[in-house]
């Protein structure tokens, strides 16, 4: 439940796929408004590929659907036709009931759930009657959809049923599978010309891709639908309205659906009883493909001309986000990133990723194991930003955004099985091309990965460089380093007209440590050195050690006070070092400095000589004074 200025409204997901696809737009669209009419708020999980595959990038895709388990959400509607994966839609429904949320399914059965369905049967029966008993046709050829798919062996059995109540047999050979997809229906037509049978008077189809597939082969074939065969299909899909000659088809309202889905949601909120399965009938639409209505070229005409427009507009689409990715590939920084994603998404967005996404670590996620955080990397809805959230809140701000849109839809962003994010559209599902929002995404998976790459790759690069120049047993800069990071500091001096201290530093008495002691206390002690001098320095000094226990640190702090004292404090540092831990000896340093302004890499090498010569003077003073207290 969300709450915006002393309003609750109930949230209900709907977990679906392929929304841009018509016949699943149309039910989704239905079902929003229905809900919203009964004072609901919705947020739609979409994945824009379906599951069928299970392979990697379906496993990423599904991604989304952990969003159903947020403790806003109070609802859950399942659409297991348009998911097609049985897994992943038990497992939505399996978590959902774990925390007593109520599951409405649509065109599917998922046990514990109630169901609304369509009935198939009785419409696809019409249309064989149709076929037979208006246009007198006894041999007729069936194009079925997946063998074993339960919507398949339905119509098939209806089909094998109406043969038999007209008394014509059922011949095998007249069934073919076209898996309810337009190349194998293709395949099942060709293979008509090549075998011995008669060519069929009807050709029924189980749904509307095969029979435009099956109209396409007797085209080719010189034949023509309906004078020569008659050709029907089912599920009244809206590309079907492009094709000519019309099919004689069936379909349901997708408002019933939308509505019934919603009733039941506020039945089972409301603890009322609901039944278990409510049917949205199907009705028959005869057309122009069995000869029932006459083709005529103005309605050809016109249907060509919004198709045309459409495909104007799908053709501008694509070179605008031709452009979007170009200009994205380019940003060298999120924020960039983010203001070029603001610019090129013309609808009100928000991306959000994985909270360390653009961290160090690549973290991978199963189905329902989402990032516990997210970061809030773009939104075109300024009153809106945020940075970082909980996962479980699904958008910063939801209550506001859901009081004035109403609904949201929420698709995966990921790299094959590992999902790391997702965008939320606020637009009207019934109202929007949803192609458009799927290039959008496609794109900007495709922008996140490689910037991803790429800052990884750097990442590795800059860790390699400094390697380099790093000395590996102190951490502080090497010979190399130090002569690379001098160069910029020395143009930078050049320009305020400004000059540096040059310290050299030797620790006094290493090898009586090494001899008595042990090389490894010996490197304890190079080791505590450096850290003094670290700690002693500047922020902006350059810190490195030249070999063995020779230090070079170069300051642009020229100030008399921290030049004089800068001896004093490294020793005081060891001093304290040595107490604290307790070693059996102590460590001394010696250290000389210059102050001078210099424009090359020739004078500073001038100035550590010198430095050098001071600290080997001071060192010369130190054994002295030692040999003096013995």
């Amino acid at each position: 439940m969300i709450e915006y200025k002393n309003k609750q409204y109930k949230l209900v997901a709907i977990c679906t796929a392929g929304l841009q696809k018509e016949d699943v737009s149309d039910i989704v669209c239905a079902t929003a408004e229905s809900c919203t009419k009964l004072g609901f708020r919705t947020v739609v999980l979409n994945a824009f590929s379906d599951l069928f595959k299970d392979d990697s990038y379906s496993k990423g895709e599904a991604g989304i659907f952990g969003l159903a388990g947020s403790k806003l959400v109070d609802a859950v509607i399942l659409m297991p036709e348009a998911i097609k994966n049985d897994t992943v839609c038990e497992s939505i429904a399996e978590k959902a009931h774990a925390r007593g949320v109520p599951v409405v399914s649509i065109n599917g059965r998922i046990k514990g759930c109630t169901s609304i369905s369509f009935n198939y049967g009785d419409s696809f029966e019409e249309i064989v009657r149709h076929v037979i008993s208006v246009h007198k046709c006894s041999r007729i050829n069936y194009v079925a959809g997946l063998k074993g798919n339960p919507f398949s062996e339905e119509r098939t059995e209806r089909y094998k049923a109406v043969l038999k109540e007209y008394g014509i047999p059922f011949d095998e050979r007249r069934l073919g599978y076209g898996d309810f997809w337009e190349a194998p229906a293709e395949r099942v037509a060709e293979s008509w010309f090549e075998s011995d049978l008669p060519l069929p008077e009807a050709v029924i189809c189980a749904n509307d891709s095969m029979a435009m597939a099956v109209c396409k082969v007797l085209k080719a074939h010189g034949l023509k639908v309906p004078q020569d065969i008659i050709v029907t299909g089912f599920d009244g899909i809206r590309l079907e309205r492009y094709h000519t000659p019309r099919l004689t088809t069936a379909s349901a309202d997708p408002k019933d659906a939308g509505r019934a889905a919603a009733e039941a949601v506020k039945a089972l909120l409301s603890g009322e009883s609901f039944p278990e399965e409510t049917e949205i009938p199907f009705r028959m639409r005869a057309a122009q493909s069995c000869g029932c209505h006459k083709i005529h070229n103005t309605a050809i005409a016109d249907r060509i001309m919004e198709l045309n427009t459409e495909m104007v507009g799908i053709d501008a689409h694509e070179t605008y986000m031709f452009e979007y990715l170009s200009r994205a590939l380019s940003c060298k920084s999120p924020k960039k990133l983010a203001d070029v994603m603001k610019r090129y998404s013309h609808v009100e967005t928000w991306c959000c990723l994985d909270s360390d996404f653009f961290g160090d670590s690549c973290r991978s996620t199963r189905f329902g194991a989402l990032p516990a955080c997210m970061q809030q990397l773009m939104t075109t809805e300024e009153e809106y930003a945020a940075s970082g959230f909980c996962t479980e809140e699904i958008l910063p701000h939801l209550p506001e955004i859901l009081a004035e849109k109403h609904q949201l839809i929420l698709s995966p962003l990921h790299n094959n099985a590992q999902f790391f994010g997702y965008t939320a559209f606020a637009i009207d599902i019934g109202y929007y091309d949803l192609r458009r929002a799927r290039r959008f995404i496609m794109l900007t998976d495709q922008i996140l990965e490689t910037f991803k790459n790429r800052r990884t790759i750097e990442l590795a690069n800059e860790k390699l460089a400094e390697m380099h120049i790093r000395d590996p047993l102190t951490g502080v800069l090497n010979r190399r380093g130090f002569y690379k990071k001098a160069s910029r500091m020395i143009r930078r001096l050049n320009t305020a007209n400004g000059g540096a201290a040059i310290f050299s530093a030797d620790m006094d008495g290493l090898k009586q440590i090494n001899d008595s002691y042990g090389h490894a206390l010996g490197d304890k002690a190079i080791k505590a050195l450096a850290a003094a001098l670290v700690k002693c320095s500047g922020e902006n000094d350059i810190c490195s050690r030249f070999g063995g226990d020779e230090f070079i640190i170069m300051s642009a702090d020229t100030d008399e006070e921290h030049i004089q004292s800068f001896a004093g404090r490294v020793q005081q540092t060891l001093d304290d070092y040595v107490r604290r831990t307790r070693l059996p000896f102590g460590i001394k340093v010696s250290i000389g400095v210059i102050s001078s302004r210099f424009s090359s890499a020739e004078g500073l090498d001038e100035c550590i000589k010198v430095a050098d010569e001071m600290m080997y003077k001071t060192k010369r003073r130190h054994k002295e004074e030692e040999q003096g207290r013995n």
